[in-house]
């Protein structure tokens, strides 16, 4: 009966924990020079969810403002997105990265 608990516990622990990717996007390259010339920029923002509550409703756009921070007064190209999901027991995190080019 022992080892059919440690199995329940582990089947019932190990349920749910998987990892998704649901959006991988690249936007168009509008470059005026080599693009060795541009710098690479990254940013990256996450979103908790227990039960399905949410606190943080933006962090896609947080995301997007990080990216920018990183290249003002200069232009951002050949922005690439990915939005995935990261599930656990009762819980989730959605996580948006993005990295781009910036040129000053």
């Amino acid at each position: 009966m022992n080892g059919m608990r440690w199995m329940l516990v582990m089947a019932i622990g190990g349920v749910g924990c998987t990892h998704a990717v649901h959006v991988n996007h690249t936007s168009d390259f509008q470059t005026t020079k080599a693009l060795s010339e541009y710098r690479v920029i990254d940013a990256r923002a996450e979103q908790h969810v227990l039960l399905g509550f949410v606190g943080d409703t933006h962090y896609a756009n947080d995301a997007y403002l990080r990216l920018m921070n990183q290249c003002e007064g200069g232009q951002v190209t050949g922005i690439q997105t990915r939005y995935s999901t990261s599930h656990s027991f009762f819980s989730w995190t959605n996580v948006v990265e993005m990295k781009g080019y910036c040129s000053k």
